[in-house]
């Protein structure tokens, strides 16, 4: 098992408890709140997807560095 595919079990998990809890904590139907957490999980990531599609990649270089200055230009080494 991944490191990524635990921690989605995991984050499942503890979303359906809460979903269990604040249904009364019923007995039975651990499916029901399980598949339930995993939608609304599914729909959390894709809305985060959503928001952050159009901004830059994490490879752009920042705005402002000791390479670059806060223009972008290169600097020149002062003679």
């Amino acid at each position: 098992m991944s490191d990524e595919y635990s921690m989605q079990q995991d984050r499942i998990r503890k979303k359906a408890y809460q979903l269990w809890e604040a249904a009364g904590s019923p007995d039975g139907g651990e499916e029901r709140f399980w598949f339930q957490a995993k939608i609304e999980i599914d729909q959390e990531e894709a809305k985060l997807d959503k928001e952050v599609a159009g901004s830059f990649p994490a490879s752009d270089p920042p705005s402002s560095s000791v390479v670059t200055g806060a223009t972008g230009e290169t600097k020149l080494a002062q003679e």
